[in-house]
């Protein structure tokens, strides 16, 4: 049975190690989408730095963005967001800023992103990733010049990352708090994750579970993984994900997500 909906985490998964998309992946997922099936990237980057790599690829087609706190369908039309209050995001900067000095704050609503001008590694790093510039903010307060916030993000490293992960999980324990990596930490709405996306996209789509596969590579991917029809984990994954979730494939550098299309396609 060919999978009609195809969901894909990015970083780690659909991109190689040098944030690109290979060749024979790109062939293989046009296959895929001229038999019929749609490619949905999921991810927990912001929409514009999604929409570059879906161009590169020649594709039109639904996003799910911030690791599910808001989806677009393939008009870039939001039909679901999930957002945080603004004053919550500004206390959680202040309590970064309080106990975890070295930490790293980004807040991004809809196509926009900024984060704390008082860094000068972490958010370079991302902003060559992902091919976006943040705008840099001097205080908490200009959170508040948001009208929609999807996300809190922090960066540091690892072992701060690990200690601020648990107190603010103590802190606001109705949010959806995940590490994508060492050294992030990703802050959205309650109930925001890859599964709950996946699962109302599908049904939006009227598909039946069982007609879906997801790829990924990370704890954040874990839910996604789980709740469609299989769940492929990429060669690159940490082992305790290869041992929690899906079948294996190979890893991001070696065309994990086109081994596996090209059963069908």
């Amino acid at each position: 049975m060919l999978p009609k909906l195809i969901f894909s985490d990015l970083d780690g998964t659909l991109l190689n190690n040098q944030h690109q998309i290979t060749p024979k992946t790109q062939q293989a997922i046009l296959r895929a989408v001229a038999a019929g099936s749609k490619f949905i990237p999921v991810s927990a980057r912001m929409p514009t730095a999604i929409a570059p790599i879906l161009q590169n690829i020649g594709l039109i087609t639904p996003l799910i963005a911030y690791n599910g706190a808001l989806i677009r369908d393939a008009h870039a039309r939001s039909i679901k967001s999930m957002a945080l209050p603004v004053v919550t995001a500004q206390s959680i900067c202040n309590d970064v800023e309080q106990h975890f000095p070295n930490l790293v704050w980004n807040i991004y609503g809809e196509d926009r992103w900024a984060a704390t001008n008082n860094d000068q590694k972490w958010v370079p790093n991302e902003e060559k990733i992902v091919g976006l510039q943040a705008q840099r903010l001097v205080t908490i307060a200009e959170i508040a010049q948001f009208k929609l916030i999807h996300k809190v993000l922090l960066m540091g490293e690892s072992e701060s990352v690990k200690q601020a992960e648990s107190l603010i999980k103590q802190y606001y324990p109705k949010l959806s708090i995940a590490r994508s990596s060492p050294n992030l930490i990703e802050i959205t709405a309650g109930g925001v994750e890859k599964r709950q996306a996946v699962s109302w996209l599908t049904n939006y789509y009227q598909v039946r579970p069982e007609e879906t596969i997801a790829f990924g590579d990370n704890y954040n991917d874990l839910g996604m993984l789980t709740t469609v029809g299989t769940g492929y984990v990429m060669g690159n994954a940490p082992q305790e994900i290869k041992k929690r979730a899906g079948k294996l494939t190979a890893d991001n550098d070696h065309d994990g997500i086109a081994a596996v299309l090209q059963q069908w396609f």
